[in-house]
């Protein structure tokens, strides 16, 4: 038993077997009953052959008018159109119900004659006799209506197995399993006197109706427990007991006959479990608030029930309204039922969840668009139109008014979340051309929680480039893109419903036309650093050269001096073109080397501090040439105007900022009384370009010229 938990398709495959058996247990019983070979069907208060075997054709026409039956002893028993009847439920009290099956035995003990005279009348009313010798029914004279309700029957058996089997721990999945259980219960009996050809004996077809009745109180009773147990538990497990005690007394009043009649006796449990399950879906509905797998879950269950209700009444609507179709046998009508089970069976499984919110209001709308069809060629028909003329002013009406307004209701339910990419366009090249790669996936994740509102939003590398709806729509991936990382969302609309296949497929698209405009940005970056490039050789091979050749004539005289600092300019500045960062260690390595340079030429010595462990960035190609400048300044301010005999310059960074300090203790004038000339503009100038500044402070003996920047 354990190996069959264990393996689903074993239990199934010996379910199947036992539904097979079953089927061929109620086929051979239906084929034991007498036949005559003549099948008949009620036409108002007649009742008229509609077939007949090969070897009576001869002797009976169809379209002939039944009259009686006349047993081998004498017995005459007229033939009505209450004794073909597909369903005993059809009267409404218990001593019409007893009638017809005294009848039905009666008729079932003629039939069991050796011979039967069967007396009929034709178009003109003139009256003949057949003699028919009854005989065990052949498997060919068994409608396609008895299969069917076979079929319907042990599919939702199956359905229901396979559920159960799959979440054995759930309890909606258990009540699940036993509406399954009562589907061949009300199926198999009522395929088997629904389509006998005239009688069963009164008792077995009592007993049969009765199983009947049995499997539809049961079935309602698993259906209000699958509602009060899914998606939310709503009582404790034993307090479902109390359903089928309640209905199981409802159930023995009804087959014993206590009750005073059939509304009471099995119509009213019957829709009072249908009431009550509908009421617990809007208890379940209020209560999933927030949950949208559930929500979406109870969509399917909704959407199942509408489909089928809507094709039940349509079809009985069709066909005694309108005339369209024959009238559907009781039989066919078990399918609408199925149709619902399957929705059922769906939502249990979580299948495909989060792409049912669209078409389910597609569905929804077309409902209520043939309702209003359907609704209003009723009214109209009732105020004597012919039915030609009210269908077609129905679908007048209709086309003129409901559908505009089904196209508006469409726009506000569902397409509210719309966007089109024109609107994104501005914000995903300003995404592309963010320089920095923490602001572009900052803008980035903005767009993103602006777009779907997750309550969860994280980073995923394990999902790379591939992306898609996650968890039956309880979340979507978002690939990568360039520098930008690859997303995990969960919750969409801040938990009030799933992602869909409409959000993976915008998201992808998004992707893509982020990836255009990135990839411009990149040929654009490419054609700027060629061009850099070409002026830095420039620089270097025309301008730098000349500026050599200047300091090797000036060699010696003062203005030599300057000659060298306009190439460390130039060096600078050809470094800044180069659009390779740097490393924060090796910038300030560099700044070391030229500091110490300059102050030993000019007799002073240099105190250069910094701590042993730096965090380990990297400064922009422009943000290193700007901080070079400006220490150069520092400096060359600091020898030129103090004269001082120690220079200290202290660097550190914390995190991306980077503070640096340079002090003297020369002869120089009180800081407070400094006015900002155009060196000091120029300094706090470059440094607000990096969203730093300038602070200068007096202390001991010395002045302290602090910046301090943000390192992008």
């Amino acid at each position: 038993m354990r190996l069959l938990f264990k393996r689903p398709t074993y239990a199934l495959f010996l379910l199947l077997l036992g539904g097979l058996a079953l089927s061929v247990c109620a086929t051979w019983f239906a084929l034991q009953q007498p036949w005559l070979g003549v099948q008949m069907e009620a036409d108002g208060s007649k009742v008229r052959v509609v077939r007949v075997a090969e070897d009576l054709a001869a002797r009976i026409p169809e379209g002939a008018l039944v009259q009686r039956l006349v047993s081998a002893t004498g017995e005459s028993l007229a033939i009505l159109p209450a004794d073909l009847i597909e369903e005993p439920d059809f009267f409404d009290t218990y001593p019409l119900m007893a009638d017809f099956f005294s009848k039905q035995s009666a008729l079932h003990a003629v039939l069991r004659s050796p011979q039967v005279m069967l007396i009929w009348t034709d178009q003109n009313g003139i009256e003949s006799k057949t003699l028919i010798k009854p005989r065990d029914r052949p498997l060919a004279s068994m409608p396609g209506v008895f299969w069917f309700q076979l079929i319907v029957g042990f599919s939702g058996l199956l359905i229901a197995a396979w559920v159960y089997l799959l979440r054995m721990d759930d309890w909606g999945a258990r009540m699940f399993a036993l509406t399954g259980l009562m589907f061949p219960v009300f199926t198999v009996p009522a395929a088997i006197y629904s389509t006998r050809e005239l009688a069963l004996s009164g008792d077995v077809f009592r007993v049969l109706a009765s199983l009947n009745h049995a499997g539809a109180f049961l079935f309602g009773c698993a259906l209000v427990a699958l509602f009060l147990t899914y998606p939310r538990m709503l009582v404790r497990p034993r307090t479902l007991l109390w359903l089928p005690a309640i209905f199981g007394a409802w159930l023995a009043a009804d087959v014993f006959r206590w009750a005073p009649d059939q509304d009471l006796g099995s119509r009213l449990p019957v829709m009072l479990e249908m009431l009550l399950a509908v009421m617990f879906a809007i208890v379940q509905w209020r209560k999933t608030r927030g949950h949208p797998l559930d929500r979406a879950a109870l969509r399917w269950f909704i959407l199942s029930i509408v489909v089928g209700c809507s094709l039940f009444v349509f079809s009985v609507y069709g066909s005694a309204m309108l005339g369209f179709f024959p009238a559907l046998s009781q039989g066919y009508a078990f399918g609408f039922f199925l149709v619902m089970y399957v929705g059922i069976a769906l939502g249990l499984r979580h299948y495909r969840l989060f792409e049912m919110e669209e078409w389910a209001y597609r569905v929804f709308l077309w409902v209520g668009g043939a309702s209003a069809v359907i609704a209003l060629d009723v009214v109209l028909i009732y105020t004597g139109l012919a039915h030609e003329v009210s269908l077609g002013i129905s679908l007048l009406v209709c086309g003129w008014l409901y559908f505009p307004f089904r196209q508006w209701l469409w726009q506000r339910i569902v397409n509210t979340r719309a966007l089109n990419f024109e609107s994104l366009l501005p914000e995903l090249s300003a995404i592309a051309f963010t320089a920095s790669a923490s602001e572009q996936q900052t803008r980035w994740e903005t767009l993103l929680r602006g777009l779907f509102d997750p309550l969860e939003m994280k980073q995923d590398a394990a999902f790379g480039i591939s992306g898609g709806v996650r968890d039956e729509g309880l979340g979507l991936q978002i690939p990568g893109c360039g520098r930008l990382p690859a997303y995990s969302m969960r919750y969409a609309g801040r938990g009030s419903r799933l992602f869909s296949t409409r959000d993976a497929v915008f998201a992808a698209s998004l992707i893509h036309l982020l990836d255009q405009v990135m990839s411009g940005r990149s040929s654009y970056e490419q054609g700027v650093m060629q061009e850099r490039l070409r002026i830095g050789r420039d620089l270097h091979d025309n301008i730098g050269a000349r500026l050599l050749k200047l300091i090797h004539r000036l060699r010696g005289s003062p203005d030599a001096e300057v000659a060298r600092d306009a190439m460390k300019d130039l060096r600078t500045a050809i470094a800044a073109l180069d659009a390779q960062p740097v490393p924060l260690l090796d910038a300030l390595a560099d700044w070391r080397a030229e500091a110490e340079g300059r102050c030993e030429a000019a007799n002073c010595q240099l105190h250069w501090q910094q701590p042993a462990q730096l965090p380990e960035l990297e400064l922009a190609p422009r943000t290193k040439a700007t901080l070079e400048s400006v220490m150069r300044e520092l400096v060359t301010n600091a020898l030129k105007h103090a004269s001082p005999s120690h220079v200290k310059i202290e660097a550190d960074s914390e995190a991306s900022q980077l503070r640096m300090s340079v002090s003297n203790n020369g002869d120089i004038a009180d800081p407070s009384t400094w006015k900002d000339g155009y060196g000091l503009r120029n300094l706090r100038g470059r440094l607000e370009e990096l969203g730093g500044s300038l602070s200068i402070v007096a202390g001991t003996n010395e002045v302290q010229l602090t910046i301090a920047c943000r390192i992008k």
